[in-house]
């Protein structure tokens, strides 16, 4: 099959430049590589030796069974695969297929699973204990079952691609609580100095401010009346700059003695970027747990991956929520480790996690209030307010 007769077939309008590099490199050697990944003994084997999926196994199975009829599914698989394995970085240009049913379900998971030997092999390879290698592949799992939860049908669509790259990447690890990406640059918008007394102060870096704090252009924050710009400034002895104070950046500047204030934390620095698992507990010694580990394996297993502190950036480290949850929520007390400050958001973030099988909603009032904290946020936004994600660090 041409690759231009797999695009007309599928309805592909919009598709990464690699996808035609992709496809010269394979065009002779693609059909009998994929009797292979998609077979039902290959996905058997992967799955089961890579800790994945084993609760999903005979819809997984039936839908190969589908893939492997269809000439255009079969090629576009054995692209896909050698995409993922570059990285995926276009997938912004990439629209999945048009089509639906059972070939389709688990189309994006099947260039998926000839990488997962090699995750696996890459996390032996530092020796990262087995519980925690077992763990990270289960979030392939975790994938199809938010699908499943949101939509009534196990699936695993492009979104849950996007998402895996960084799995297939061996970038992300769970232990414990928490997901955490490897050591990269993820700050931006500030700068934090510590004294010798370990006091920490954050300054707004490069940012236009709404006169509540939050970032100009925020959701909610549009109104430029009252904004102004946050740079840091720096004499021979001092560092000059807006400082932010509860997570918000407040309007008159501070000066910082150069011989007292060392930067600790700025945009050049490698974080631990953590992700939050949803519809788990906020247990206190759970999530301490998770941390404490985390630094043992990050110490032990990548010591040629520094970094300078963990790093969160989520709706659930917005300080807004104090508005809709408990003083004695653990949710804030998960928020208390970290050291926040303000990020652009457009608020929506929320939505996805509180009501996901709605999403945005067209008109605020047709959320559901199911939970205490549904109804709270439902009327939170009617009356004109928001959560915007915040971001946060701690040493």
């Amino acid at each position: 099959m041409t690759f231009e007769a797999m695009c007309n077939e599928l309805g592909i309008s919009k598709k990464p430049e690699s996808f035609g590099t992709i496809y010269e490199k394979i065009k002779d050697t693609y059909e009998p590589y994929a009797a292979l990944i998609l077979s039902d003994e290959y996905i058997t084997k992967t799955l089961s030796a890579c800790f994945a999926l084993s609760g999903f196994i005979n819809e997984i199975l039936a839908s190969a069974r589908e893939v492997r009829k269809n000439d255009a599914l079969r090629l576009l698989v054995c692209i896909m695969e050698e995409w993922v394995r570059r990285g995926a970085e276009d997938i912004a240009d990439y629209e999945a297929p048009k089509g639906e049913g059972t070939a389709f379900d688990f189309l994006h998971l099947f260039p998926m699973i000839p990488t997962m030997p090699d995750t696996v092999a890459h996390f032996r390879e530092r020796n990262v204990p087995e519980d925690i290698i077992a763990a990270t592949m289960q979030e392939y799992d975790f994938c199809v079952d938010m699908l499943l939860r949101n939509t009534g049908r196990p699936a695993f669509d492009k979104g849950r691609l996007d998402w895996m790259r960084r799995v297939a990447k061996s970038e992300m690890i769970r232990i414990g609580r928490f997901k955490y990406d490897l050591p990269a640059k993820r700050v931006s918008g500030m700068r934090a100095y510590k004294n010798d007394s370990g006091n920490i102060c954050v300054l707004a870096d490069k940012v236009d401010v709404h006169r509540s704090g939050k970032i100009l252009g925020s959701a909610g924050c549009g109104d430029k009346t009252g904004s102004f710009r946050a740079e840091i400034e720096e004499t021979q002895d001092k560092i000059i700059g807006y400082p932010v104070v509860d997570g918000l950046i407040t309007n008159k500047k501070c000066e910082l003695e150069k011989s007292e204030w060392s930067l600790c934390l700025s945009e050049d620095d490698n974080v631990v970027f953590v992700h939050i698992p949803p519809r788990e507990s906020f247990d206190v010694a759970a999530m301490e747990s998770s941390y404490v580990r985390a630094r043992e394996i990050f110490a032990k297993h990548y010591p040629d991956r520094p970094y300078a502190a963990f790093f969160c950036r989520s709706w659930l480290m917005s300080r807004d929520l104090r508005k809709v949850l408990k003083p004695t929520s653990n949710i804030l007390a998960f928020q208390d480790k970290y050291i926040h400050y303000p990020s652009l958001c457009g608020g929506t973030q929320v939505f996805n996690n509180i009501f996901p099988k709605i999403g945005v909603p067209a008109d605020y009032n047709d959320l559901p209030e199911e939970t205490s904290l549904q109804r709270n946020v439902k009327n939170l936004y009617i009356n004109g307010g928001h959560i915007l994600n915040d971001n946060g660090f701690f040493f």
